[in-house]
C-alpha cells in the first residue's frame, strides 16, 4: 500500500476551518482526485476512499486515502501528490486481490472494518457494492481464526525469549523492541479472539482495550509495552511485557486448546508455559 510520508510542519490553510467547511473542502479535493484517476487509468472499475474522509470527520491535517480497483491488465503503481495543502494517496488493487483478503488472517479483520467505514466514490457496475456487502457480513472461518492465533501464539513465545535476553544483557533497545512486538501480537490475538472489525489505526488500541476477551492486566500492561504510555524505566516495560505474554498465552490456550485442529498448534498449546519461562 502507500508508503508513509512526512507532513510539513507549518499549519495548513485549512487549520481555522469549521468541521462543515473541512468536509466541503475535502469532498471537493476528493472529487478532483477521482476525476484524475478515472482520466488517467481507464481500466479502473471502482474507486473507494478510506479513513477520516470516508467517515465525514477530516481534520486540518488529514489526508485522502483512495483505493482504485482494476479488473484486468497490468496494475498501476501507487502514487501520491499534494492538492494545495492536502495530501492525496492513491493505491491500486485488483478485484482478485480484494477477494483474497477474505482468506488472509492478517488482512481479514482490517478489511472487514475498512468496509464498514469506506465510501464508494465510483462504481458503475456495482462491483464494489457487492464486495463491500459481502465484507460486512463476513465471519472468519475456523481455519483463518486458528492461523491468526497460531501466528500470535508462537511469535509471543519467540519474542518473550528476546525480551528476557534483552533484560539479562541490559540491552535497553532489545528489551523495548521485543516488548513492542509482543504487544503487537497480543493485539492481533485479541482481535481474533473477539472477532473485531478494525475501524482504523486511530481507534485500534481503544477497540483492543474495550474487548471482552483479554488479559487481566491489559489496561496497564498493553500501553506500557506498546509504547503508548512512555516510561524511562526499562524494567517496568519488561515486567509489563512479560505479564502480557503469560496472560495472553493462557487466554488463547484456555479458549482453544480443545478446539484446535492443526496438529502443530495442538502440540504448541499442550506445552506448559513454564517450559518457555512463562
Amino acid at each position: 500500500m502507500l508508503k508513509p510520508r512526512t507532513r510539513e510542519t507549518h499549519l495548513p490553510s485549512s487549520a481555522g476551518f469549521t468541521q462543515r467547511e473541512l468536509n466541503r473542502l475535502f469532498d471537493e479535493t476528493t472529487h478532483r482526485a477521482v476525476v484524475l484517476v478515472r482520466r488517467n487509468y481507464p481500466n479502473v472499475v471502482g474507486v473507494l476512499v478510506h479513513g477520516s474522509v470516508a467517515r465525514g470527520e477530516p481534520g486540518p491535517f488529514s489526508d485522502i486515502d483512495l483505493l482504485a480497483v482494476t479488473s484486468r491488465g497490468k496494475k498501476p503503481s501507487d502514487f501520491s501528490y499534494f492538492d494545495e495543502d492536502i495530501y492525496v494517496g492513491v493505491g491500486f488493487l485488483r478485484i482478485a486481490e480484494l477477494e483474497l483478503e477474505f482468506s488472509d488472517p492478517k488482512a481479514f479483520f482490517w478489511a472487514r472494518g475498512s468496509a464498514k467505514s469506506t465510501r464508494v466514490l465510483y462504481d458503475p457496475k456495482g462491483i464494489l457494492k457487492r464486495i463491500r456487502a459481502r465484507w460486512r457480513l463476513a465471519k472468519p472461518s475456523k481455519q483463518l481464526l486458528e492461523k491468526s492465533l497460531w501466528d500470535a501464539y508462537h511469535n509471543i513465545i519467540e519474542y518473550s525469549g528476546k525480551l528476557r535476553n534483552g533484560s539479562h544483557n541490559r540491552d535497553e533497545f532489545m528489551t523495548r523492541y521485543a516488548a513492542q512486538v509482543i504487544a503487537e501480537h497480543v493485539e492481533r490475538a485479541i482481535i481474533a479472539l473477539n472477532d473485531l472489525s478494525i475501524i482504523s489505526e486511530n481507534y485500534l488500541w481503544h477497540q483492543v482495550l474495550k474487548a471482552k476477551k483479554k488479559p487481566s492486566h491489559l489496561r496497564i500492561d498493553y500501553p506500557i509495552a506498546r509504547g503508548i504510555r512512555g516510561t524511562k524505566e526499562t524494567s517496568k516495560i519488561y515486567r509489563s511485557a512479560l505479564r502480557l505474554c503469560s496472560e495472553t498465552l493462557r487466554l488463547i490456550r484456555n479458549e482453544h486448546q480443545q478446539k484446535a485442529k492443526h496438529k502443530l498448534f495442538q502440540v504448541l498449546l499442550a506445552e506448559p508455559l513454564e517450559k518457555h519461562g512463562l
